[in-house]
């Protein structure tokens, strides 16, 4: 199955990754790469620059770099920190999946029933705080949202999905854009983006008709009752804000990545910055 990432520079003159979220883009796409399938970076080019300078560039099949073309959406990208990715995935042809960086998947899943389903990691509940009603949202050039779109459909997460119709990237990513485009600035940034990736994802294949089917549940992914993913995700801020639980991650990482790819492993071993972690 046709994977991909997506990396977006934003912030051109200071952008870096901590060495822990190195790591588990290395492991995201090298096991993809060897239970699933292709798995392709889409990037921009301070993107592509970047995984050069790291040694990581051939870890995916294959990069494409045209995501600057972003910047002409008239979309801001500090309120839609993870725009691009609509634009990377309106690139597909399906079916595919798409999987954020901190996200990894262990072992082979079958695709051969999946169809023209969209298949999502799992359902999010409609918090009020994050997934506010239509009257909390606020546009500019008489933008509004049409009277279909349904409300009490749970969001999906976009942290993993598989999308087997390509009608359904259409309409998903032409209204998001529209969307992005035309909202005022909004004083949490949050609402807006997650309804633009993850409520609007359920509402469209609500309105076109495709079912939504589940990999995991929230319990499963985050109470150790499943083996076949890892979501960094919240951990990520205690990896930040503690060096000891990041050194300790990183020595992890770097022991699977010299178990399950010895010869990857030697040879990312001898950059400054992962070479540390390697016994």
């Amino acid at each position: 199955m046709k994977a991909f990432h997506t990396l977006r520079v934003r912030n051109k003159k200071n952008f870096t990754l901590a060495d822990f979220e190195l790591f588990t883009i290395i492991l995201s796409a090298l096991e993809w790469r060897k239970h699933n399938g292709e798995i392709k970076l889409m990037t921009d080019a301070a993107g592509l620059n970047f995984v050069k300078r790291r040694g990581i560039s051939d870890i995916w099949t294959e990069i494409d770099s045209s995501l600057d073309e972003f910047a002409n959406f008239g979309i801001d990208e500090d309120v839609f920190w993870a725009g691009a990715k609509l634009l990377a995935l309106s690139k597909q042809e399906p079916p595919c999946v798409m999987i954020d960086l901190d996200f990894i998947v262990w072992l082979p899943i079958n695709f051969d029933t999946f169809g023209e389903n969209l298949t999502v990691i799992h359902r999010e509940g409609i918090s009020p705080d994050i997934y506010p009603y239509k009257d909390y949202f606020k546009f500019k050039n008489g933008w509004r949202f049409p009277e279909w779109l349904n409300w009490s459909v749970e969001p999906c997460n976009g942290a993993f999905v598989y999308f087997g119709s390509k009608n359904f990237i259409k309409h998903y990513c032409d209204f998001a854009f529209g969307f992005m485009k035309n909202v005022a600035p909004p004083s949490n940034e949050l609402p807006y983006m997650v309804f633009a990736e993850q409520r609007w994802m359920a509402m469209c294949a609500d309105y076109l008709g495709i079912t939504i089917k589940n990999f995991s549940t929230l319990d499963e992914l985050f109470g150790g009752r499943q083996k076949y993913f890892t979501h960094v995700w919240g951990h990520k801020q205690k990896l930040r804000d503690d060096g000891f639980a990041a050194e300790k991650f990183c020595r992890d990482c770097a022991r699977r990545l010299a178990h399950d790819f010895p010869d990857f492993a030697e040879k990312i071993s001898a950059n400054d910055w992962a070479g540390r972690y390697f016994d």
